[in-house]
């Protein structure tokens, strides 16, 4: 079976995250995006602690490209450490797989 990656990243908005899933769709880095609902993110930062709403993205993408994801993903995402995060699929259905692969290692 072809080994698969999902990476997750927050954005600051609805229209970041939507632009970022559109340009890695285009560029063929991911075979697909989810948008999640906005959550309420508390974090530390600079010594403060701060809360904040986020929009949460989940990506499938060839385990093969995991590292160009993250890279396009900072390279687009307007803060300077952006919350981005991958880690290999356990498992998944052959098939799905395969069509993950196709659209990401064209």
């Amino acid at each position: 079976m072809a080994e698969l990656a999902i990476v997750y990243a927050v954005f600051p908005s609805a229209g970041e995250a939507h632009d970022c899933c559109r340009n890695l769709l285009q560029e063929r880095l991911v075979a697909c995006a989810n948008r999640l609902a906005p959550v309420i993110s508390h974090y530390r930062w600079e010594g403060e602690i701060e809360t904040s709403e986020e929009h949460p993205v989940i990506l499938k993408t060839a385990l093969a490209r995991q590292q160009e994801v993250i890279d396009r993903i900072a390279q687009l995402h307007r803060h300077k450490v952006p919350a981005i995060l991958a880690w290999p699929a356990a498992a998944a259905h052959p098939a799905f797989a395969l069509w993950v692969n196709s659209e990401t290692c064209a």
